[in-house]
């Protein structure tokens, strides 16, 4: 686990940012700058990563603390991208190009069916794009926002 924060500390990033909570090497924070041009821009978001023992070899659970308006974040911050499952995960996945990943999630939700965890944000992302965006902005601004 130190390999991994050494890496994140060498090479880091104004996207994403973590570290280990408390005394516990496995339980991390981290946060996700809202990407610029998103409903998501100007917020941070918080995120709890829960790394096994078996790390690599399987992969970590990892939720929004911050409270979000996306289809792949449920109600509760759990996530749901096809690489953190575990028949889909690649043991060559590092901690960054994890937090790449749910970082591009905010840019490119993932929409098509089987692939969200909220169905009606998804139906309102594809079929009504201004009021996903406003709820969202609304969402960011109340919740991953200063003031």
């Amino acid at each position: 686990m130190r390999r991994y924060l050494l890496d994140l500390q060498r090479n880091p990033s104004p996207i994403y940012s973590a570290g280990v909570e408390a005394e516990d090497v496995y339980v991390w924070t981290a946060t996700i700058t809202g990407p610029p041009g998103t409903p998501y821009e100007g917020g941070v978001f918080f995120l709890c990563i829960i790394f096994s023992q078996d790390f690599p070899w399987k992969p970590p659970k990892v939720h929004f603390r911050t409270p979000i308006f996306h289809p792949n974040v449920s109600h509760r911050g759990n996530i749901f991208p096809p690489m953190l499952m575990p028949d889909t995960w690649c043991i060559a996945t590092s901690v960054a190009q994890m937090l790449m990943s749910l970082a591009q999630m905010l840019l490119h939700p993932l929409v098509a069916e089987g692939d969200v965890v909220r169905e009606e944000v998804a139906v309102m992302y594809r079929e009504d794009r201004a009021s996903y965006e406003e709820l969202a902005r609304s969402f960011t601004k109340i919740h991953a926002m200063d003031g």
